[in-house]
């Protein structure tokens, strides 16, 4: 079940896994480190005296043409390091106080499957994917001993039930793209 999870993960599917976590930034350090179970970040902002600030994140070139990371100040950049074990985040100014809040809401690991007891770490209108994909997977296991035909038809189901379920949570705010004019 755990190869499942990781599968859907890969695909990008955020089961329930998403969650806010509130850091507490020490002056000058601008390293901050994640728990074990972070995949990665989706968003960040530095909480000031109850106002937020949104962050931009910065891919590695950018976090490196960085001249100098010491400097101090409200931070205004992340960088994300997703290493083996946790991953770092790296602020940018560096805290110039200790007390501003990063608050950022992370991409967390599925638990795994644990006993088969356990109710799946996924909402419930992803089981009928689960299921199906177990059966698929199963099927892909048993290698030469399952009909080619059956295997095909086990994976069309799992891509259908996943795309079902996956329609369902789609993002439901109003989208509102507007040009802007420069002369």
């Amino acid at each position: 079940m755990d190869l499942l999870f990781t599968d859907l993960q890969n695909r990008g599917i955020l089961l329930h896994t998403l969650e806010q976590v509130l850091v507490t930034l020490t002056s000058a350090v601008a390293t901050i480190s994640c728990s074990t179970d972070t995949l990665d970040l989706l968003d960040a902002v530095v909480r000031r005296n109850g106002t937020d600030l949104m962050m931009t994140r910065l891919g590695y070139g950018e976090y490196l043409d960085i001249p100098r990371k010491t400097q101090q100040g409200r931070p205004t950049h992340y960088f994300v390091n997703r290493q083996r074990e946790y991953p770092l985040i790296y602020v940018w100014p560096a805290p110039e106080n200790s007390t501003d809040i990063l608050v950022y809401w992370k991409m967390r690991f599925v638990q795994d499957a644990g006993k088969l007891s356990n109710d799946p770490d996924m909402p419930r209108r992803f089981w009928p994917a689960l299921v199906a994909g177990l059966a698929y997977y199963l099927g892909l296991n048993r290698g030469m001993q399952f009909p080619m035909d059956r295997l095909a038809m086990l994976k069309a189901e799992y891509e259908d039930q996943l795309l079902h379920a996956t329609d369902e949570d789609r993002e439901r705010a109003t989208l509102r793209i507007v040009p802007r004019y420069r002369y």
